[in-house]
């Protein structure tokens, strides 16, 4: 599970008023956080501004489907994680039937809802943001639990986390998860040089970055030491490591990301392997040059790559 994640205790909440998530024009989804939307399964409460999220290709979620400790399903997929805050004259059980529902008409079904004392102790683990990104109440929240069942696709499963907070707003925290067998990525230094060789270039999708950071996650390490491994049996080559990103943001935020990340990088196959700095160069392409088109989270997972090329 990602670092930005932690179980702590948490609290959960009708008003005709959610909306899609194509409306995100709204002055409301103005204000999310950079890179950040809506889950096209779910979509948000009007007014809603995203103030946290997260998404992996591949993780394990605990997905809530009873009360108590020992109700969570551990599920493995596409892990799509949102928090928003309500700023408006709303009650917290208006919100979560508005998001039954939402789910409802697109095909979801109920598998367990709980309000405060009703959920048996599993607010203690369920999975959501730390403070203060996300709020719960462990006296006033509820949990609401649904599956849309989607024979071809994989199956999804969606957790609706709804408290007050402090300063009269409501707190919302989503957590989908998409059923979908782990893609095998990693490739070898031998494949790497037979790609370098063919095209002068090859794609990496096994060096992943933490959210909206340069900060190289720990399942990076493979490789990152088969991309030094490359090096060493081939010292005559020079490479430049680029990074891209997908569309969410501008091009200009983008493009800075990229080369951050591709400096990382960078900076790790030299501290850590040894790699002569001066056989290597950096740079960042933002999502100037896609490998698929942006409008679905596989094209968008696609896109976010690093890439070793011949100099």
């Amino acid at each position: 599970m990602s670092g930005l994640f932690k179980h702590i205790p948490t609290c959960l909440v009708f008003a005709a008023v959610m909306v899609a998530t194509s409306a995100v024009g709204t002055p409301a989804a103005a204000q999310d956080i950079e890179g950040a939307s809506d889950h096209p399964l779910v979509g948000r409460y009007e007014g809603s501004i995203i103030n946290g999220y997260e998404f992996q290709e591949f993780d394990v979620y605990p997905f809530p489907a009873a009360a108590g400790a020992d109700g969570f399903q551990s599920l493995e997929g596409r892990v799509t994680r949102i928090s928003y805050i309500i700023d408006a004259d709303i009650s917290p059980i208006a919100v979560v039937r508005n998001f039954e529902a939402a789910l409802a008409s697109n095909g979801f079904e109920t598998v367990f809802a709980c309000e405060t004392g009703d959920c048996g102790g599993i607010s203690y683990d369920l999975d959501q943001f730390p403070l203060p990104t996300m709020v719960v109440d462990r006296f006033d929240h509820h949990v609401l639990s649904a599956r849309l069942a989607r024979p071809e696709e994989g199956d999804a499963y969606a957790t609706v986390i709804v408290s007050p907070d402090t300063q009269n707003r409501v707190r919302v925290m989503l957590g989908v998860v998409e059923i979908a067998p782990l893609e095998i990525r990693m490739i070898d230094a031998e494949q790497m040089q037979s790609e370098i060789l063919e095209t002068g270039r090859v794609a990496l999708y096994g060096i992943t970055f933490a959210f909206d950071s340069d900060a190289i996650e720990p399942e990076s390490a493979q490789t990152i030491a088969e991309i030094a491994r490359l090096l060493n049996n081939a010292p005559d080559l020079d490479v430049v490591i680029v990074g891209h990103t997908d569309n969410q943001g501008t091009m200009e935020y983008n493009l800075g990301l990229s080369q951050r990340r591709a400096a990382a990088v960078r900076a790790a196959l030299e501290a850590e392997h040894g790699v002569a700095s001066g056989r290597m160069q950096h740079a960042g392409a933002g999502f100037l040059a896609p490998v698929a088109p942006n409008t679905t989270e596989e094209g968008r997972a696609l896109n976010r790559r690093v890439e070793v090329i011949a100099r």
